[in-house]
């Protein structure tokens, strides 16, 4: 199944080297599987305008605290929706 995944480097939800480490072995074996991780830039960075903020009470934090920032990331909001697209046009 072709994949797109994109991930903020700063992402304490969801970890961008685990996804790396995942599409790295995937390479050779899928039908198609990509990354793109936006340096500096943290979950739900493709919210249309959500100010940067730290959420508490979450099951998954890379850290284990429950505790994730979140916020719109301009740059990489505006590259992904270029981006997305593009691919599903495939």
């Amino acid at each position: 199944m072709p994949t797109l995944i994109l991930i903020g480097a700063a992402d304490d939800q969801a970890s961008a080297p685990v996804c790396q480490h995942m599409v790295a072995g995937a390479r050779g074996r899928s039908a198609g599987t990509s990354i793109v991780v936006y340096p500096g830039t943290y979950h739900d960075f493709d919210h249309p305008n959500r100010p940067l903020q730290v959420r508490a009470g979450y099951a998954f934090a890379v850290d284990g605290s429950g505790k994730i920032h979140t916020g719109t990331n301009p740059a990489a909001r505006a590259d992904a929706l270029r981006r997305v697209p593009k691919w599903l046009a495939r």
